[in-house]
């Protein structure tokens, strides 16, 4: 693991949130295999985007780096072009900003093909402002040849024509990649299955809550990876489950974390998706978690920000095994170790989903098994016997669906069969 300072500028206006921004950002760092050798801040009234720390603290900065022999300095705020190139000159080591961090731990972290481009074109949206090089003179022009005459371009300017032209075609490939998404979706919601997504905070446990609802459903086999690090996965992982015999889609998505860098939100367009299209989401919260509130203000943000605002959900608080804080707000409490709270769970997801919902006991005969195989899509059917003449079952599903069992519930099969009588 490299070594790191890390370094922060605290200013008037965020002086209650600085120490969490600053543990965080440790988090971020041990997310992507660096170490933090040391930490410098500085209080400030506001924020110079030309030089970011004064020039004193800034000495102080560069002889921290010869002392500790760090390879990097990551900043806990996103700084500007000239903020980056002047502390890099003065000390010596490549300064890293907030949003370049995360976007290192989601180069890491991308799996599928098309987390890979989102990540690129989030990189050379990130990259495009800072290809302006002061330490090359701009004004000296590469020279003509055969295949430029004439006046040439400055190096800057050509590099930015090849990344713009590079994102065109990301975003031509992602366009692609999401007409496929959409095709699968589409036959997914031809099966009229709920959709219920997993949202939260980044280490929220949005992980380990689905394996615990896999788990509730005895599909252990199925289970997604989790781990306690920021960002442990990008990929959306889409499960099959089901609560009082009435199934629906679980998808566990990318976890939020404060001040998203919008070229995030931009190039994870699609992976978001999941949330956007839910019909339910459950706001998982860290109850162990001393800042909390600010988490899941954040997520509640976000949430407006991609569309996904006016979607019904259920606050689910995690970890309750490791103690949680006093006076939580409503919300289902749960611990994904202990498995307290997740059948009350999973009852409240299939209540709130299915309100209208009925179950019938039915006797079918044996010539409407081809209409009991085609209910299946749109009814939950459990077979309790088999008889000679047909089979006792269950039906669970929508009212207006059940309409056609009607015909042959338990109470009017037995009134036809006194009638016959």
């Amino acid at each position: 693991m490299s070594e790191v300072i890390l370094a922060g500028i605290c200013l008037k206006q965020d002086v209650h949130e600085f120490d969490g921004l600053m543990a965080e950002c440790r988090a971020l760092c041990a997310a992507c295999g660096r170490t933090v050798a040391a930490e410098i801040t500085q209080q400030s009234e506001s924020f110079d985007r030309k030089t970011a720390f004064r020039s004193g603290k800034l000495q102080e900065l560069a002889a921290l780096v010869k002392e500790t022999n760090a390879e990097a300095i990551v900043f806990a705020n996103d700084l500007s072009v000239a903020a980056g190139q002047r502390i890099e000159e003065t000390c010596g080591v490549r300064v890293i900003d907030r949003t370049a961090l995360i976007l290192d731990i989601f180069s890491l972290r991308s799996r599928t093909r098309q987390a890979k481009l989102q990540v690129e074109m989030a990189r050379l949206q990130y990259a495009l402002p800072r290809l302006s090089d002061p330490g090359e003179e701009e004004t000296h022009e590469r020279g003509g040849s055969y295949r430029s005459r004439g006046s040439g371009e400055q190096r800057s300017a050509q590099i930015r024509i090849t990344y713009r032209k590079r994102i065109r075609q990301l975003q031509k490939q992602l366009a692609e990649l999401e007409k496929q998404n959409w095709m699968t979706e589409n036959r997914r919601s031809k099966s009229e299955l709920s959709r219920v997504a997993l949202t939260g905070y980044t280490n929220a446990g949005k992980s380990s809550l689905l394996n615990a609802m896999l788990r509730e459903n005895a599909r252990e086999g199925l289970q997604v990876p989790e781990k306690d690090m920021l960002f442990a996965t990008l990929d959306t992982s889409v499960r099959q489950v089901s609560s009082q015999g009435r199934q629906f889609l679980l998808y566990d998505t990318v976890g939020f974390v404060s001040r998203l860098p919008h070229t995030l939100i931009d190039a994870f367009h699609s992976t978001l998706d999941a949330a956007r299209h839910a019909d339910l989401l459950l706001h998982v919260i860290d109850a162990s978690d001393p800042h909390w509130e600010e988490k899941a203000r954040v997520t509640e943000e976000t949430l407006q920000e991609i569309g996904a605002g006016s979607i019904p959900r259920i606050r689910v608080f995690t970890k309750s095994d490791l103690g949680i804080h006093k006076d939580l707000p409503e919300g289902i409490r749960v611990s994904a170790k202990t498995m307290q709270g997740i059948p009350e769970l999973m009852n409240q997801i299939a209540d709130t989903l299915y309100p209208e919902e009925e179950t019938l006991i039915c006797h079918l005969p044996y010539s409407a098994m081809a209409f009991l195989e085609e209910s299946r899509r749109t009814a939950q059917i459990e077979i309790l016997e088999e008889g000679e003449q047909g089979l006792k079952v269950r039906v669970s599903g929508p009212k207006v669906r059940l309409i056609p069992f009607h015909a042959y519930r338990e109470e009017r099969y037995e009134q036809d069969s006194m009638g016959k009588v």
